[in-house]
């Protein structure tokens, strides 16, 4: 699923932001406003010197579909966002850094599938983390 293949790659670049731009990558897998949001937070840890250790997870389940949508064929998920399993630290000193979210959360996100463009992707368009949603 997309989603889990968007995750893999953000916690890739999160890893070592530096390395090289990763919106492109990050943009095969997502459209706006989620991509943004993703390339700035990498972007954010190159910035700040930041890089992350292990892998988040997520546990998805679908909760509506539409194939008529307006915006193209749509389909919604809930889900749990856990990042028990990493943790940021600081690049040069190795310091770690307290998470600003709760470990686990809920999210809501949405794909969609962009019939214009070649291959007819489907990409997270959507990402709305619910810090305020324990799971």
């Amino acid at each position: 699923m997309v989603v889990n293949e968007m995750l893999r790659v953000t916690d890739a670049a999160k890893k070592d932001p530096g390395a090289r731009d990763w919106e492109p990558q990050i943009r095969r897998l997502s459209g706006d406003p989620a991509a943004l949001l993703a390339v700035t937070a990498v972007r954010d840890y190159a910035t700040i010197g930041l890089r992350q250790e292990g892998d988040t997870a997520v546990e998805l389940e679908v909760t509506d579909v539409d194939l008529a949508a307006p915006e193209g064929p749509t389909v919604r998920i809930t889900g749990c966002y856990d990042s028990q399993s990493t943790r940021v630290v600081k690049v040069e000193t190795g310091e770690v850094v307290p998470p600003g979210t709760p470990l686990r959360y809920g999210w809501d996100i949405t794909v969609t599938r962009y019939e214009a463009e070649p291959g007819s992707p489907w990409l997270v368009n959507q990402l709305d983390p619910l810090t305020d949603r324990p799971c």
